[in-house]
């Protein structure tokens, strides 16, 4: 056996351990058989992407909560307790007589212990503070202090802009999950479709190989006989081993395409899968289909977020302006306090202490911040109506782009599949005339060739059609189930 043939074995070999596979797959119950629906429902239900987006507005829903809570009353239970390490010293400058209601004292009205502690502090409350003595040392060594703090806003516009700026901000993540899912659905989208491409390369190929090596077989068998020359061998065998860097190639793509929907629908790498389909499937659709004259992108999910990006800006703006404002609140202040020189708790002895207050604060001056930051923020919004004319005008732009190939590959369809039937009809006139003698290996090459050709633009122009409609929809923000 020469090499030729043995290379055409082992390739045809080959052909059959695939085939073999691949039928054991089909039958393998443990294989997971998908289509674009099913991968596009996995995809969503468990890419992390999608997961984290969904935990983003659980994350937005709190801090709303939070900022309603700003309105409500704040309660907070304080203990505390003091240790003194130097006592307190204190004065009295006034006249004992004047403290005792003006007037001398008479002696006569109090016991000897009463005039003795009168003595002393009169001496103590003397006019002259340089005959005041060393003062009265107050306090005591422990102080133990209960109390309840109770404050409520009674008027704080600046809380209550907030309050808006947190629902803003949960629009914002609830579409910012809406375009994870969008874009989760339109790379399934465009990973299923590079699977059935290649895999539809993939089979043409091994047919194409098929075929080609039943006709080498023939052309051996006639050229044993003299009835053809040794160069159509060579030519055929040729034209067999260029076909194999194609189906490798095809079934590289199609490994390399599996691999990333794996991803995206967060399947393990090793898990087998069939997809099923073709895109010849997908061939009446492209002309059911009706594209959306739609130019306002209301569904847009960059435009819908830079629009609430927007609205957020404002919010800014007047939370900042309300900041000038005055505000008005209102506090509770209850605690228990007792003071000892010891730690026996059984006899301490507590003493109540209340107080009930409003306060009123009013913006004077702040040095011309607050005045300079709204002036920014401002800017900052007129910035933003110019970045979303831009962005609009490349959404427009992008529309445009999808439509025309959309279009071109109707147009291409609609070219290829009439080539395709003339390619298949001059290729069997062709090998008529080689097996009658009248043709040449060169041409049965050649219209073999085109043959191949004819079917890969055919379906190269099924899946362009199928990109760029995915691309639209993305563009657009529909959903997969309101385009047919």
């Amino acid at each position: 056996m020469n090499a030729t043939k043995k290379s055409v074995v082992l390739v045809a070999i080959c052909g059959l351990l695939s085939l073999s596979v691949t039928h054991a797959q089909e039958t393998n119950p443990e294989v997971l058989r998908v289509d674009l629906e099913t991968a596009i429902q996995i995809a969503l239900s468990e890419n992390p992407v999608v997961k984290i987006a969904d935990m983003e507005i659980m994350k937005k829903e709190h801090a709303q909560k939070s900022a309603y809570g700003a309105l409500l009353p704040q309660v907070d239970l304080i203990g505390q307790y003091q240790r003194t390490l130097k006592r307190q010293t204190m004065y009295l400058d006034m006249d004992m007589g004047s403290a005792l209601g003006g007037g001398s004292i008479d002696p006569s009205e109090y016991t000897p212990e009463e005039l003795k502690i009168a003595e002393v502090l009169g001496k103590m409350m003397a006019p002259d503070p340089d005959a005041s003595g060393d003062g009265i040392q107050v306090g005591r060594k422990n102080i133990w202090n209960g109390t309840v703090n109770v404050s409520l806003p009674l008027v704080v516009p600046s809380l209550w802009k907030n309050v808006q700026m947190s629902e803003v901000d949960l629009q914002i993540a609830m579409e910012q999950a809406r375009a994870s899912k969008i874009d989760l659905t339109h790379q399934v989208k465009k990973a299923f479709y590079n699977i059935l491409l290649a895999k539809d390369s993939y089979t043409l190929f091994k047919e194409t190989y098929k075929t080609d090596s039943l006709n080498l077989e023939n052309i051996k068998q006639k050229f044993n006989q003299g009835i053809v020359a040794e160069y159509d061998v060579i030519t055929a065998d040729v034209r067999l081993k260029s076909i194999i860097p194609n189906i490798l190639q095809a079934e590289s793509m199609l490994k390399i395409a599996e691999l990333q929907l794996k991803m995206l629908m967060e399947i393990d790498a090793e898990k087998p899968i069939e997809v099923v389909g073709s895109l010849s499937d997908y061939e009446q659709g492209m002309f059911n289909a009706i594209v959306p004259d739609d130019n306002s992108f209301m569904g847009n999910s960059d435009l819908r977020q830079f629009d609430l990006q927007t609205e957020q800006a404002k919010k800014a703006v007047e939370i900042q302006k309300h900041q000038r404002l005055p505000t008005l609140t209102s506090t509770f202040n209850y605690s228990y306090i007792s003071q000892n020189n010891d730690f026996k708790f059984n006899s301490y002895r507590w003493d109540p202490y209340a107080v009930v207050g409003v306060t009123l604060a009013i913006p004077i001056f702040s040095g011309g911040q607050r005045y300079h930051n709204i002036k920014q923020s401002e800017i900052q919004v007129q910035q933003m109506h110019q970045q979303r004319k831009q962005l609009e005008r490349g959404l427009q732009l992008s529309v445009k782009n999808s439509i025309e190939l959309i279009n071109k590959s109707i147009e291409q369809l609609i070219a290829t599949e009439s080539s395709v039937a003339q390619a298949n009809k001059g290729y069997e006139i062709t090998l008529k005339r080689y097996e009658t003698g009248t043709g040449t290996i060169v041409d049965l090459n050649a219209a073999s060739l085109a043959v191949t050709s004819a079917e890969l633009q055919y379906r190269n122009a099924i899946y362009d059609y199928l990109a760029a409609k995915a691309d639209l929809e993305k563009t657009l923000g529909y959903d997969i189930r309101t385009i047919n």
